[in-house]
C-alpha cells in the first residue's frame, strides 16, 4: 500500500480490521449458500459485451437532475424516488402525487389500490381537516399539477422502475425495488399536511416482509431486478439484520457498500465490514455504490453500478438485459466511473482481474486483503488444502486508480 495516501492507507486499515471483527471464527456458513446460484460473471463473453453506467438509486424530479446523471455517462436509470415511493415516468408532471394517486397503506384496511383525490379529501366538509392546517400550507390546498418533471429525455436513456420504500412497521430499513412497479406511501413529506394522523401512511406501513412480497410480486421482468437494502451502515442495520432481509428471498439482491449522501451527512457512506461480514457467511451478497441525493448538488458526485451486456443484445431488448445483469450479478461498481473492469474471473480456484488504468489492486477474502499489487492486472490462486474454503469463503477484487480519485469493486465470487 505504499503508493497510496496516508488518508486512504488509514481508512484500509480500518476496514479491514472492523470487517474481521464482525464474525467469529470459524466462519459459520448459511443454510442458502450463493453457491446455490450462479456465481457473477459465468456468462459474460468480456470480448464482445457492452458496459452501462447504471443507477440503482438516485433521487430525481427535475430535468435539471436528470442532466447532471446523464452528463456523466450514464444511462439505466432505476430513479429511486419517495413521497410517494413511486416508480418515475417519462410522462410525470409536477405535483401530480399532490392531486391524486391509485395506492395507499390505510389504516383498518391495509394496501390497497383505488383513487385517492387528496384536495376532496383534505376539504371534505365532515372528515376533512383543512382547516387544521396552518396557512402557509392551508394555503397550497387545492394542489395543482404542474408541467412535465423532464421535458427532454434522451433517446439512448433507459428510465426503469423503481422507488424507495420505507417506513415498515418492523423495520428501520430503507429498500429500493430496482424493476418493479410497486408503490407506497404518499406526497406528505415528514407529515406536515397531517395524513399519517388520518389514516394514510407516510411511507410504506406495512410489515417489511409483505412489502418485499409485494415489491417482488411487481417485478417487470420475472428474470431481472430486485431488491437493494439501501444505506445499511446509516440505517443502523447490523450483518445479521441483513442477512435476515437476504434469506427472505433470492431476489433481496444486497446491499450499498457506497452512498455518498450518508458519507456527507454523517460518514456513514461506506458499508465495507458488513459486506464482507455478510459474505463470510457463505451467502451470496451484491454490492452497489450510489450518489443517493448527491448528484442534485455535486456536479462530481461519486456512486454508480455498471452492468454488463451482452455486446450483441437489440436496442429494444437492453432494458430488460440491464435487469438482468442486476439479478446475475453482471456488474461491478465504481465510484467515478473513470477504471474499467475489463475481465474478471474465477475458475478452479484461479482470480484473475483487469483493469483499465494503473491502480493499486487488491484480492479481498474473509480472512481480509490477501494480495496486493500495483498495475492493472492481478491473479490470485487459492492456498491448497481443505481449510482454504474454511478461511476465505470468498473472494472479491478493489482497485484504486493511481493517478485519481476512482475506485472500483468487483461482485465476490464464493469458494466451493
Amino acid at each position: 500500500m505504499s503508493n497510496l495516501s496516508p488518508s486512504r492507507r488509514r481508512f484500509l486499515s480500518l476496514t479491514a480490521g472492523a470487517s474481521v471483527g464482525f464474525f467469529p471464527k470459524p466462519f459459520a456458513r448459511a443454510n442458502n449458500t450463493a453457491n446455490d446460484h450462479q456465481q457473477p460473471y459465468t456468462t459474460i463473453d468480456w470480448d464482445n459485451c457492452q458496459a452501462i453506467g447504471s443507477v440503482s438509486h438516485a433521487h430525481c424530479r427535475s430535468q435539471t437532475s436528470l442532466d447532471l446523471l446523464v452528463r456523466r455517462g450514464l444511462r439505466h436509470l432505476a430513479i429511486s424516488n419517495y413521497y410517494p415511493s413511486a416508480p418515475c415516468t417519462p410522462g410525470e408532471r409536477i405535483g401530480q402525487f399532490r392531486v391524486q394517486q391509485d395506492f395507499a397503506t390505510v389504516k383498518g384496511e391495509g394496501y390497497v389500490r383505488r383513487d385517492f383525490a387528496w384536495n376532496e379529501i383534505l376539504t371534505d366538509p365532515e372528515q376533512g381537516w383543512v382547516e387544521e392546517l396552518p396557512e402557509s400550507l392551508k394555503d397550497q390546498v387545492p394542489f395543482e399539477t404542474g408541467g412535465s418533471c423532464f421535458t427532454q429525455i434522451q433517446t439512448d436513456v433507459t428510465l426503469c422502475p423503481n422507488a424507495e420504500h420505507h417506513s415498515m412497521t418492523d423495520s428501520r430499513g430503507h429498500f429500493n425495488s430496482v424493476g418493479s412497479t410497486f408503490a407506497s406511501g404518499t406526497f406528505d413529506v415528514r407529515g406536515k399536511y397531517g395524513l399519517h394522523r388520518h389514516g394514510y401512511a407516510m411511507g410504506t406501513g406495512l410489515p417489511w416482509r409483505e412489502a418485499f412480497e409485494r415489491i417482488i410480486a411487481a417485478l417487470q421482468v420475472p428474470d431481472g431486478g430486485g431488491i437493494t437494502i439501501n444505506h445499511p451502515k446509516w440505517s443502523g442495520m447490523s450483518p445479521v439484520q441483513i442477512q435476515e432481509h437476504l434469506d427472505f428471498d433470492p431476489r433481496v439482491l444486497g446491499i450499498e457498500i457506497w452512498n455518498q449522501t450518508a458519507e456527507q451527512l454523517n460518514g456513514k457512506g461506506w458499508s465495507l465490514a458488513e459486506w464482507d461480514a455478510v459474505l463470510a457467511t457463505g451467502r451470496r451478497c451484491y454490492g452497489f455504490a450510489v450518489s443517493d441525493h448527491a448528484h442534485n448538488s455535486d456536479p462530481g458526485f461519486q456512486g454508480r453500478n455498471v452492468l454488463l451486456v451482452d455486446g450483441t443484445t437489440a436496442t429494444a431488448d437492453l432494458p430488460a438485459a440491464c435487469l438482468r445483469a442486476y439479478r446475475r450479478g453482471d456488474f461491478y461498481c465504481s465510484l467515478d466511473g473513470k477504471l474499467q473492469l475489463r475481465r474478471c474471473q474465477f475458475q478452479d480456484g484461479k482470480l484473475r482481474a483487469e483493469v483499465s488504468q494503473a491502480s493499486q489492486l487488491r484480492v479481498i477474502t474473509a480472512a481480509g486483503i490477501v494480495h496486493e499489487q500495483a498495475g492493472k492486472e492481478i491473479n490470485w490462486t487459492v492456498p491448497a488444502g481443505k481449510a482454504a474454503g474454511q478461511q476465505h469463503v470468498f473472494v472479491r477484487v478493489e482497485a484504486d486508480q493511481r493517478d485519481g480519485t476512482d475506485r472500483l469493486f468487483s461482485q465476490a465470487f464464493q469458494l466451493a
